[in-house]
């Protein structure tokens, strides 16, 4: 079946929508000339720029939780040009147990920031990140260039109900608590194919990110809320974690090195 006439099927006029306009964004971004109205920058991109991360990494076995923290730091190493011509920009994430000790390098990943999208290459994966202007509940192809044609015809990431809203981050280890007046939202798909809250478990991953700073949260989490019992009946634990893991991920530290 054709793809678009799929999408259509899978996900109605709305979704197919949302993904013709992530391909014709994209499409739109290999002209040599291309003037675009200015948008709200989330996710700025300067060499030498970096942000520095509390991370808490939480795993729980048998109701009990057991919690590592330490930090990531992503910089902005150089600027190049790609095999297809266009600018992308190397980005070095770094980590270290806690601000005494010092920083080892961890993965390297690619953004590449277009007029209407920002793309990121992690694992030799290319993703669309982003997609300008952000509109509420919007959605898009985040793997647009999986080849998987049932990835390729799903909306896979959403921005949230609210665009340039405020946002306060939590406070965390080395950092309190911090507001931002223009934010956006996004929630992203798991392989499984859909976000899922219920009683039983939650899995999902939520980002959200300030305009002119970047990402200044993101949350992924899969974990249980219920017990197995020796009959193999399930006793539902609300609120209460049984098992699985979650990470945050709270920008304390930004700047220039």
């Amino acid at each position: 079946m054709n793809p678009v006439f799929h999408l259509f099927a899978k996900e109605g006029r709305r979704g197919a929508l949302g993904v013709l306009l992530v391909a014709g964004l994209l499409a739109s971004c290999r002209h040599d000339v291309l003037v675009m109205p200015a948008y709200d920058d989330y996710f700025p991109v300067v060499v030498g720029s970096y942000r520095t991360y509390a991370v808490s990494d939480s795993t729980w076995v048998s109701g009990r939780a057991t919690v590592a923290n330490y930090q990531f730091r992503e910089r902005v190493s150089e600027q190049f040009t790609d095999a297809a011509g266009k600018t992308a920009y190397r980005l070095v994430r770094s980590k270290r147990a806690s601000a005494a000790t010092a920083w080892a390098d961890d993965s390297v990943f690619v953004v590449q920031p277009l007029p209407r999208a920002v793309l990121l290459t992690r694992n030799n994966v290319r993703t669309v990140e982003l997609i300008y202007p952000a509109r509420a509940s919007q959605g898009w192809n985040y793997k647009a260039f999986t080849a998987s044609p049932d990835t390729i015809t799903s909306l896979t990431r959403y921005y949230g109900p609210s665009v340039a809203a405020s946002y306060t981050t939590p406070a965390v280890v080395g950092a309190p608590a911090k507001t931002y007046d223009n934010t956006v939202s996004t929630r992203t798909t798991l392989d499984n194919g859909f976000e899922e809250i219920n009683l039983i478990y939650q899995r999902g991953l939520r980002q959200v990110y300030a305009s002119g700073v970047g990402l200044v949260l993101r949350r992924r989490f899969n974990y249980n809320t219920f017990i197995t019992n020796q009959d193999g009946s399930q006793t539902i634990t609300t609120g209460v974690v049984q098992s699985g893991q979650a990470r945050r991920e709270t920008l304390i530290e930004s700047g220039t090195l």
